[in-house]
């Protein structure tokens, strides 16, 4: 957040504002204001300088706003982890999906049960095969 210092070209006064400036979902950049002060005439009534008192009020509100976006986390160190449970995700495949499905390699295993009327999903398989291969590569003779 910040101070806006408007020149308002009618009368020639001088109108303070404070704004936040964010950018939205297209990536646009854009202001909201968040409280209209008045003018700076009239302010200098009230504050000796109300510049440095309302760019030090929105520094203050800017401090309120990220505390708010912060969070805590406690772990507890004590606690025993399940080594039964699989507790991560693997998206890794997600670029060999695409290039998959670009070869059109489902659709030629799909149109092959088809014909053949497999009782198994061969293109399922086919696929988890692929993927645990190019996710996991290990050398083919340790297996046997």
């Amino acid at each position: 957040m910040y101070l806006r210092q408007k020149v308002i070209k009618a009368s020639g006064r001088i109108h303070l504002s404070i704004l936040h400036g964010f950018r939205d979902s297209e990536g646009k950049v854009k202001q909201k204001t968040i409280e209209k002060i008045g003018y700076l005439d009239e302010a200098q009534k009230i504050y000796d300088d109300p510049i440095a008192h309302f760019e030090s009020l929105a520094k203050k509100m800017n401090e309120e706003l990220n505390a708010e976006n912060t969070i805590s986390i406690a772990l507890d160190m004590k606690e025993i982890i399940d080594p039964k449970q699989v507790y991560r995700k693997n998206y890794g495949y997600v670029v060999f999906s695409i290039i998959y499905h670009e070869l059109e390699i489902d659709r030629f295993l799909d149109n092959a049960r088809r014909h053949k009327r497999f009782k198994f999903n061969s293109e399922a398989i086919m696929r988890l095969l692929v993927y645990s291969r190019l996710l996991y590569p290990g050398s083919k003779r340790g297996l046997f």
